[in-house]
């Protein structure tokens, strides 16, 4: 996966998770997006935003 997405555009990636799952987080520039959807697209992306405020709980 991260040599896909390296060959996409790409500027770096980091594998997160453990066990039977796992992330991969990539920083790309807004116009190489395309080309990475496109090459990544057998796998789900999950979109994220920062956050400022610190952790906070979602779910009760």
């Amino acid at each position: 996966m991260y040599s896909k997405a390296i060959n996409a555009g790409a500027i770096g990636g980091k594998i997160l998770g453990a066990g039977g799952g796992g992330f991969l987080l990539t920083f790309v520039k807004n116009e190489d997006k395309g080309s990475l959807r496109q090459a990544m697209s057998d796998f789900k992306e999950m979109k994220f935003e920062f956050e400022t405020e610190g952790s906070k709980i979602i779910l009760r």
